[in-house]
C-alpha cells in the first residue's frame, strides 16, 4: 500500500524540468554569492509542476497562472510574517488560502498536484519573513523562480512540440481498445466504459489546447482521435451493460468541442451539494482545528500541522483513500525527517546544497502523481531545508520531534474531517450529480427537437453532458468507498442515469442527417430515470 506505483507513464523528463527550473537560477545565485536567496527561488519554481502533460501552446499560460498564484501566496505569507502577528492570524490566513485553493482545483478538475503547494509556499514565506528576509528578496526571488519555470517548462518544444497531445491521444486509443476487449470477453464493462469516455474527453482537451481542430482539423492527431471516439461511441451505443436497447447506426465523423470554460466549471460547483464545496469546507475546518490544537499545545509550527491536514484533504478523496493518504503522509514524513537528519549531518552549503535540492525536486515530480507517500519523503526535507533547516545552529533533534508531533496532529485531524465534517455529503453529491446529468440530457433533447445535433449550440450541450457524466461517475465511486451499503441500495438508479446519458451522446453522434430519432421517447426515458432517482433510499 505504501510503495505501490500505479502506472502513469514515464516522468523522467518532468522530473528533470522540475529540477532545472529551480537549479538553474539557484546555481547562478550561489555562484555570485547569494546563497540564502538561492533557496527562495524554490517558491516560484514549483510552478513548473502545473504545466506537466499540457500541450505547449497552452502550457506557458498554465505555468504563468500557477506562478502568479504561487507569487500571490508568497506575498500573503510575507505580509503576515512581517506584520509579526500572533500564530492565530497565521492559522486563519493559511486556512483561507487552503480553502480557496482546494475549491478552485476541485471545481475546475485540475488534478495533481492540486492546491498543496500554494499552502506550502505561503507557510514558508511566513517563516522566511519572520526570520528576517526582506519582502523584496522573497518576492523577487519567487518571481525569478516563476520565470525559470516558464522557460524550462517550454524547453521541450524545440525537440517534439506535439508530444503532449500525441501521448493523450495514444492513451485514449488504449482505453477504447481496453473497453472493446473487455466487452468482447463478456465481462461487465461499465467501469471500462467510463474510463474510455474520460480518456477520450481528456484527449480532446489536449488536442484543443494544441489548437489543432481550429487550424488543421484534418491533420493526423485530430483524425486519429476522432476515429477512436467513433469506435468508442459505436461500441457504447450497443453496449450490453446499458439499460437502453436502442440500436443506432454507425456514428458520423464530427469533431466535438473542448471542455467547458473555467468560469463555467467554477460557477457550476457553487453549491453546498458539490464535491468541490465539500472539499473546501473540510479543508477549512481541518486547517483551523489542526492549527488551533498546535497552538493550544504550544507547538512552534502550527503551519506544519495545517500542511499535513491539507495534504490529506486537498484533492477531495473519499474516506478510504483519504485515510490511506493520511497514513502515507505520516509514514512519508517520518521517513523524510530521518532523511533530513542525515542531510543535516552532512552540513551541506552552497552548490552542494542546491544540487541536493535539485535531486529532491526531481524525485518529488517523479512520484507525486504515483504515490504521495513516497513523494512526501522528499517534500519533507525540501520544506525544512528552504525554511531554515540548513542552518547548522538549530537543534536538529527538537526540530525532528516537533515536526513529527505536528504531522501527527494534522494527519489525525485531516482523517477525522473525512468522517465527521458533513459525514453524508457524498449522498448529496451522489444525487446532485445525477440531477445535473439528467438536466443536461433533457436540455439537449429539447434543443435537438428544433436543431440538428451538430449545430454549435447542440455541440455545447453535448460537451456539457459529457462533463456532467464524468462527475456523475466519480460521485458514484466516491459513495461506494464512503458508504458501500447505502450506495448498493441506490446504485441501480444512479448507473441508469450514466448509461442513459452515454446512450444519448451516442445517438447524437450517429443521428442520420443530424436529426435525433424519436426525441419524445428519449424525453420519456429521462423522465423515468428522474423519477427513479427521486426515490433514493436513505
Amino acid at each position: 500500500m505504501f510503495v505501490g506505483l500505479p502506472p502513469v507513464g514515464r516522468r523522467w523528463s518532468a522530473g528533470l524540468r522540475s529540477a532545472f527550473a529551480f537549479g538553474i537560477p539557484a546555481l547562478i545565485a550561489v555562484t555570485i554569492g547569494h546563497n540564502q536567496q538561492a533557496l527562495v527561488v524554490t517558491l516560484g519554481a514549483f510552478a513548473v509542476i502545473y504545466g506537466e502533460g499540457r500541450p505547449y501552446r497552452t502550457r506557458w499560460s498554465t505555468v504563468c497562472i500557477a506562478g502568479a498564484a504561487l507569487f500571490g501566496a508568497a506575498a500573503v505569507g510575507t505580509v503576515v510574517g512581517k506584520a509579526g502577528g500572533s500564530q492565530v492570524v497565521e492559522v486563519l490566513v493559511l486556512a483561507v488560502v487552503a480553502m480557496i485553493g482546494a475549491y478552485v482545483v476541485a471545481a475546475a478538475r485540475l488534478g495533481p498536484p492540486g492546491s498543496f503547494f500554494f499552502v506550502l509556499v505561503c507557510a514558508v514565506a511566513v517563516l522566511m519573513a519572520k526570520g528576517g528576509l526582506s519582502p523584496a528578496v522573497i518576492l523577487s526571488c519567487t518571481a525569478i523562480g516563476v520565470a525559470s519555470a516558464v522557460v524550462v517548462s517550454m524547453a521541450g518544444v524545440v525537440v517534439d512540440r506535439r508530444k503532449p497531445e500525441r501521448m493523450a491521444v495514444a492513451a485514449a486509443q488504449r482505453s477504447v481498445a481496453a473497453y472493446l476487449q473487455q466487452r468482447e470477453s463478456g465481462a461487465p464493462a461499465g467501469n471500462a466504459r467510463h474510463d474510455a469516455g474520460a480518456a477520450v474527453h481528456a484527449a480532446w482537451t489536449a488536442v484543443y489546447d494544441a489548437g489543432l481542430p481550429e487550424r488543421t482539423p484534418n491533420s493526423a492527431l485530430p483524425q486519429t482521435l476522432l476515429d477512436a471516439h467513433m469506435r468508442f461511441v459505436g461500441i457504447a451505443v450497443a453496449d450490453p451493460d446499458t439499460a437502453n436497447d436502442r440500436q443506432a447506426p454507425q456514428p458520423r465523423p464530427q469533431i466535438p468541442l473542448a471542455r467547458p470554460s473555467l468560469a463555467y466549471r467554477l460557477h457550476r460547483s457553487l453549491s453546498f451539494q458539490s464535491q468541490a464545496a465539500t472539499t473546501a469546507m473540510r479543508v477549512a475546518v481541518a486547517s483551523l482545528v489542526s492549527g488551533g490544537v498546535s497552538i493550544a499545545f504550544g507547538l512552534p509550527r502550527p503551519d506544519w500541522a495545517i500542511i499535513a491536514a491539507v495534504l490529506v484533504l486537498h484533492q477531495g478523496p473519499d474516506r478510504i483513500r483519504g485515510s490511506v493518504r493520511g497514513l502515507h503522509r505520516f509514514v512519508g514524513t517520518a521517513v523524510g525527517l530521518v532523511f533530513f537528519g542525515v542531510l543535516f549531518q552532512l552540513s551541506l552549503t552552497g552548490v552542494w546544497l542546491i544540487l541536493v535540492l535539485m535531486a529532491l525536486q526531481f524525485l518529488i515530480e517523479l512520484f507525486i502523481a504515483r504515490n504521495y507517500g513516497i513523494a512526501v519523503v522528499f517534500i519533507t526535507p525540501v520544506a525544512l531545508l528552504i525554511g531554515g533547516g540548513s542552518n547548522p545552529n538549530i537543534d536538529i533533534a527538537t526540530v525532528m520531534r516537533d515536526r513529527l508531533i505536528e504531522t501527527t496532529v494534522g494527519v489525525a485531524v485531516g482523517v477525522a474531517a473525512l468522517w465527521l465534517v458533513v459525514p453524508h455529503a457524498h449522498r448529496r453529491t451522489f444525487g446532485w450529480t445525477a440531477a445535473r446529468t439528467l438536466d443536461a440530457g433533457q436540455g439537449l433533447i429539447e434543443l435537438v427537437r428544433r436543431e440538428r445535433t451538430d449545430t454549435l449550440a447542440a455541440l455545447r450541450l453535448r460537451r456539457d453532458l459529457q462533463f456532467e457524466l464524468t462527475g456523475c461517475a466519480r460521485s458514484g465511486v466516491d459513495s461506494a468507498y464512503n458508504e458501500r451499503s447505502w450506495t448498493e441500495r441506490n446504485w441501480s438508479a444512479h448507473a441508469a442515469v450514466g448509461q442513459l446519458g452515454y446512450d444519448l451522446l451516442g445517438a447524437c453522434w450517429s443521428a442520420p442527417d443530424g436529426t435525433l430519432a424519436d426525441p419524445n421517447s428519449w424525453s420519456e426515458d429521462f423522465r423515468r430515470a428522474r423519477e427513479e432517482r427521486n426515490t433514493l433510499r436513505r
